[in-house]
């Protein structure tokens, strides 16, 4: 959006969502498709029985734990839906692998989590139809960092106009149309700062005047560009 390419320009977009104001996740109730199913049954897509490897981690953490994965996932307890999901932190546990001469090795580690699991691989794979099935589990959320400001701390921190009438830009970018333009047009500077913003402002206010008497005066400068 003009916005973003705004921020960018001025080095002021928020480092964590890279100016965008949005960050994608993966979501949980996408991830979990079919929460009435056991674990063993899908629950999970790529994480079932079918699955050897993923399934026979799964076994070990739910002997670890203590849970049965023949009960539906939404019958677990929290802890448990947790450290499927994000993993045992630093909890290690005793994992049993074959290696290529078929030779058993017991191996002592955290165990990963589901989506840790998937983001990893989101990172690190190189195929575009693996990347467009990850995808479908994730999900849009505002930056919590800039509480979707797409704004850096320092920026945020930069105000328009003086005294009660001082605005942040997120603010002026979040307002409709018609009340960024009637703020622009009613904004005063006094002095030296009214030398260098004059020109700016000028220029901002018609291009918001156009906006308006196209009748988009109910938008705000913040949407998306496809939107």
């Amino acid at each position: 959006s003009f916005n973003l390419s705004l921020y960018r320009v001025a080095e002021g977009a928020c480092e964590a969502c890279d100016g965008i104001g949005t960050v994608e996740y993966f979501d949980e109730a996408r991830v979990v498709a079919h929460p009435e199913l056991a674990l063993a049954s899908g629950a999970i897509k790529g994480w079932d029985a079918r699955n050897q490897y993923y399934h026979q981690m799964l076994v070990t953490v739910a002997q670890h734990y203590g849970f049965d994965l023949n009960q539906p996932y939404d019958q677990l307890p929290e802890s448990a839906q947790r450290t499927i999901l994000h993993g045992s932190g630093d909890d290690e546990i005793p994992f049993t692998y074959t290696n290529e001469r078929g030779r058993k090795m017991v191996r002592r580690h955290p165990f990963e989590g589901v989506i840790p699991s998937l983001e990893r691989r989101l990172k690190e794979t190189d195929s575009l139809v693996v990347r467009d099935e990850l995808s479908k589990l994730r999900s849009q959320r505002a930056c919590t960092v800039c509480d979707g400001s797409r704004l850096r701390r320092e920026a945020r921190n930069v105000f328009i106009g003086e005294g009660k009438e001082q605005r942040g830009i997120w603010q002026i970018s979040a307002a409709p149309l018609a009340e960024a333009f009637r703020y622009i047009e009613a904004v005063a500077f006094s002095g030296q700062k009214k030398e260098i913003a004059g020109k700016i402002v000028k220029e901002i206010a018609a291009r918001l005047r156009f906006l308006v008497n196209v009748g988009l005066d109910y938008l705000s400068l913040d949407r998306s560009a496809d939107t």
